[in-house]
């Protein structure tokens, strides 16, 4: 086939092994210039016309930005208090470290709540699932806003994340059932875009809101929104789920026939299988069943809690796996520390904001967030095309890699700024363009790199890549919450923002020897499970 292609015997070049990540583009693909024009459908569809990979395009859209903003809408109404705190703080008559945990015990159930959402997504659907936890999201924010006592209010904030979470994980699993490995790059970038706006612009929303009618008007909207998205996802958001044959994955000779058993075919009939499917792509639309409000339970329900609860673990301890979830984890904790710190700073006599103009400083991260998402992918395609050129068409995972410098210096100036520019009180413009600002650039370019690097060199775990890296992201911010205004009591925001660099910049560091030896780490790792486990899906 013309275009880009990858094939394993090939690019192991002399060395006679197949290393993922590693693939050789066509005599074609180098001519071009780079273009992915006819790019080989992976994973390989039916001829079905109600299988996702070959709904149209406005199906497609419809479908992914039902869940976009269901995703946009929960972030926002879990992620939003720091403007609010004044408020809170009054109310519940609550300390700095009290009111910071009201986030940070809602950060660490959003984490670790995925770890059963994941499953119960593979067994019973991501329709069902979504709408009920849409539901549940509903409830949880009337809670909220009905709250008369501290620990009425925390068990609330608790509630909210678990039901939350779904925010974190369908959406990734939804852009792995409708789209090829080809097209996933960028609808990753558009789901970080949806999902960091919520955490930019929902404090901008809290702090008017709650500046002009009472911190209980914010989490009043919240429930209309939540109810919104939940009854956009009934008429907009059909069944994503669909079973796959592992051939379609793998390539391998082994299909299953009607009784699921394993039936090897001729190398002849596998090629004529491939050449017929692929047909209806673009063409098809969903099936009334997939608009069912309940999806029969997959038979292999038993297989899934274990690979689903076991898979993140494993993978956690991969290298490659573990500096991704690093270099999300950073940059997201990072502003999740301008997040609970914002309200004392602008609100204090220094800066006399009022919580609506706290809210407002939060428009820097979002500006800081669009520039990121709209540069980063293009930016680490174009370097990766390129050094691919110069490598006579066989490209390496690694070769995306160096786009993220520029936007690693971006990172650290923001350290610096919340570090110096806090301690010493800086004019406010400058801690919000080169402090929120620059960590807004950061929060969305060096993620959408670092997992599309990490998906580059584990594609079939796309899914539990995000499990692990939301688990580890969550876990550091409920840390986070506990010890930051206990350092700043003691050592001042300098020893705060520079712990947070310390812990930051290692990532950021291994970056280097990642990038010279990243592919030994890949060929130690070639014949691991973790390269077939798509296929059980």
């Amino acid at each position: 086939m013309a275009g880009e292609r990858y094939d394993q015997k090939a690019a192991a070049g002399l060395e006679g092994e197949s290393i993922p990540g590693t693939e050789l583009m066509t005599g074609d693909f180098a001519r071009a210039g780079g273009s992915d024009k006819g790019s080989v459908l992976v994973p390989h569809p039916s001829n079905d016309p109600s299988e996702p990979l070959n709904w149209s395009l406005p199906w497609k859209l419809i479908t992914a930005f039902s869940q976009l903003l269901y995703v946009w809408v929960l972030v926002c109404s879990a992620l939003s208090l720091a403007p609010m705190f004044p408020f809170l703080g009054m109310q519940f008559h609550l300390g700095q470290q009290q009111l910071s945990l009201l986030t940070g015990l809602n950060v660490i159930t959003l984490g670790f709540s995925n770890i059963f959402i994941v499953p119960l997504s593979n067994i019973f659907g991501r329709r069902p699932i979504s709408i009920f936890f849409g539901l549940l999201v509903v409830l949880t924010n009337i809670w909220q806003a009905l709250a008369t006592t501290h620990s009425s209010f925390l068990a609330a904030r608790a509630c909210n994340g678990v039901v939350a979470a779904t925010s974190e994980t369908i959406m990734v699993q939804v852009i792995a059932d409708m789209f090829f490995l080809h097209e996933r790059g960028f609808w990753v970038g558009l789901y970080f875009t949806f999902y960091f706006s919520g955490a930019f612009l929902g404090p901008v929303m809290s702090g008017n809101i709650a500046a002009m009618h009472g911190w209980r008007s914010f989490f009043w909207l919240s429930v209309a929104l939540a109810l919104f998205v939940t009854l956009l996802l009934v008429v907009g958001f059909p069944e994503t789920r669909w079973r796959r044959n592992p051939s379609d994955h793998t390539g391998s000779n082994s299909h299953l026939n009607n009784a699921g058993d394993p039936d090897t075919k001729l190398e002849s009939e596998i090629h004529a299988e491939e050449a017929a499917g692929g047909q209806m792509v673009g063409k098809g639309k969903p099936s009334k069943s997939q608009w069912s409000p309940f999806q029969k339970p997959d038979s292999r329900w038993m297989t899934f809690v274990v690979r689903d609860v076991t898979t993140p673990f494993i993978v956690f301890f991969n290298p490659i796996v573990f500096w991704a979830a690093l270099m999300l984890a950073g940059p997201a904790n990072l502003l999740l520390v301008f997040n609970l710190t914002e309200s004392g700073l602008f609100g204090s006599p220094a800066y006399g904001f009022s919580p609506g103009a706290v809210g407002n400083t939060n428009f820097a991260f979002f500006v800081g967030g669009i520039i990121g998402v709209l540069t980063a992918g293009p930016l680490s395609d174009w370097w990766a095309r390129r050094a691919t050129i110069k490598n006579n068409g066989i490209r390496e995972a690694e070769m995306r890699l160096p786009a993220l410098l520029p936007y690693c210096c971006f990172y650290l100036i923001s350290h610096v700024v919340g570090a110096v520019g806090y301690q010493d009180l800086w004019h406010w413009p400058v801690i919000v363009v080169c402090g929120f600002g620059f960590c807004g650039l950061a929060v969305t370019s060096i993620p959408t790199i670092a997992i599309a690097y990490a998906v580059d060199c584990y594609k079939p775990i796309s899914g539990e890549i995000m499990v692990v890296a939301t688990v580890l992201k969550n876990g550091l911010g409920f840390c986070l919450s506990y010890w930051v205004f206990n350092v700043d009591a003691q050592r001042g925001w300098v020893a705060v923002y520079m712990t947070q660099f310390a812990v930051d910049m290692f990532p950021v560091l291994m970056t280097i020897p990642l990038y010279f030896f990243g592919k030994n780490l890949r060929r130690w790792t070639r014949n691991s499970d973790l390269h077939r486990m798509e296929a059980l899906i």
